[in-house]
């Protein structure tokens, strides 16, 4: 199937050659199903069971599942750096990036985003004008809704993770965001900033957790779909 034959006898931290990418097997006592997601930082796939004797299923299911395992990867590696005439995600539309000649700092003009500079140089303005607008954007939204839940004093910052969107830390009220949000649709950046506000009062993801998002946010399932599905591939950005 696929170049890869199933067999028994796979261990945990095992990394197989499957035909156009890198698969690492993983056994998590706490899992309760067979998992699969791509590793952002390694190009991996990861496919996790909950048991040893389960990894040979969890090789067949994730060979079924190449299409998808190839799409995200192509996805991840042609986003790269920022360069002129590359078109970006951007809260739910698009914007293309232009040079800008002489002019250093990124300017937002209707749907374009120039920039001077070139290589790297311009790929870090281009990333400082994002992560200013992610800013803001979260800054605005945590506002909201920890005003809504009944706190305040929230310290907001970003973080450079490939693989998480938020962090929170109830004890010192801090929330720390992906910077690469502001390359997903305006409501899932919104509904992110509703899961770490809920996390101040509910440092888990119980049952209660997830009423006090809805009581915030809305229907969160959407924008939880949408990252789950489309999410990885703006982890692309800037490697």
């Amino acid at each position: 199937m696929f170049g890869l034959k199933t067999k028994p006898g796979y261990s945990a931290g095992q990394v197989l050659d499957a035909d156009g990418f890198q698969l690492r097997l993983k056994v998590n006592a706490r899992a309760k199903r067979i998992s699969l997601r791509l590793d952002n930082k390694t190009g991996e796939a990861v496919v996790t069971a909950p048991r040893l004797r389960d990894l040979g299923q969890a090789v067949e299911f994730a060979l079924t599942r190449r299409d998808w395992i190839l799409g995200h990867l192509e996805k991840r590696t042609v986003a790269g750096l920022f360069q002129p005439d590359m078109d970006i995600p951007y809260l739910g539309s698009q914007l293309r990036l232009s040079h800008s000649g002489d002019r250093a700092a990124a300017r937002l003009v209707g749907g374009v985003l120039s920039a001077g500079g070139d290589g790297e140089a311009y790929h870090r303005r281009i990333e400082r004008f994002l992560r200013q607008a992610a800013k803001d954007f979260a800054e605005t939204h945590t506002e909201l809704y920890a005003q809504k839940l009944g706190t305040a004093g929230v310290t907001v910052s970003l973080f450079d993770a490939k693989g998480r969107w938020g962090s929170c830390t109830p004890g010192r009220k801090a929330i720390r965001y992906s910077w690469r949000l502001i390359m997903s649709d305006e409501t899932v950046f919104s509904y992110v900033c509703a899961h770490e506000v809920a996390h101040l009062k509910h440092p888990d993801h119980s049952d209660r957790f997830w009423a006090e998002v809805e009581h915030l946010f809305g229907d969160y399932r959407p924008a939880r779909q949408w990252l789950k599905t489309h999410g990885t591939a703006l982890f692309g950005y800037g490697i």
